[in-house]
């Protein structure tokens, strides 16, 4: 299938992404949300957003505040800031015609992701690798800059966790030594609509093509299934 794929920014804060288009016109379309310290244009979100592509999605990938090509200082990029980049992002795609909106974050990327669709019903359906559960354990005051602790602290996952009502399926390596698996069957405990896939070997990640492909693999049915009409 021909695709295109063009440099956009957006928002307010003028966030920069690559929108990937089928040649054939689709309702559906995906945003994926990176980690902490990653970018729109790692090798992981340039896959998917290709692959997913090929088969009839409209893709999104995009900078957060702060980091890679988007605008602003990665000291702001707190985790209350990556909310409303992502709402940013989706009124970007509604601004497209797009109704059927999924979205898939990768560790910091599947906590916005969560915390988003918990308030915003746009979201259709979501897809979390190797998302934190348990946010001050990851996030320590050594690891990171200080507004971005102080953040973190007003955010509660579990309760977040329990108000989302969209379709999600969790995505975690068994060798992930950044994010222990504790906080993926915590995560699942409080979701309604889920399913969870562990991948055995995979790292945090998914560094090996073949754990990434698979993760890509389990990621496209999700959508598939619970995007395309």
């Amino acid at each position: 299938m021909a695709m295109s794929e063009n440099f956009v920014r957006f928002g307010k804060r003028h966030l920069a992404g690559v929108l990937h288009q089928p040649s054939k016109r689709s309702s559906a379309s995906v945003i994926t949300c990176h980690g902490l310290y990653s970018h729109k244009d790692s090798q992981k979100y340039v896959e998917i957003a290709r692959r997913f592509c090929e088969e009839g999605f409209v893709v999104l990938r995009f900078d957060f505040t702060g980091c890679g090509e988007s605008r602003g200082k990665f000291e702001d990029s707190t985790l209350s800031m990556r909310i409303n980049d992502l709402e940013s992002a989706l009124d970007f795609m509604e601004q497209q015609q797009h109704q059927e909106i999924g979205v898939m974050g990768s560790s910091l990327g599947g906590c916005t992701s969560i915390l988003t669709a918990s308030r915003d019903e746009r979201i259709k359906a979501l897809t979390t690798w190797a998302t934190p559960y348990y946010l001050k354990k990851i996030f320590s005051r050594e690891e990171t800059l200080g507004k971005f602790w102080e953040d973190i602290k007003i955010h509660d996952m579990a309760k977040a966790a329990g108000e989302v009502n969209q379709p999600t399926l969790i995505i975690h390596g068994s060798q992930d030594k950044l994010v222990p698996l504790s906080h993926t069957h915590a995560l699942y405990r409080e979701l309604k609509l889920k399913h969870l896939e562990i991948i055995e070997g995979a790292d945090h990640r998914f560094t090996n093509p073949t754990h990434r492909v698979k993760a890509i693999d389990f990621t496209l049915n999700w959508f598939k299934n619970n995007l395309l009409r």
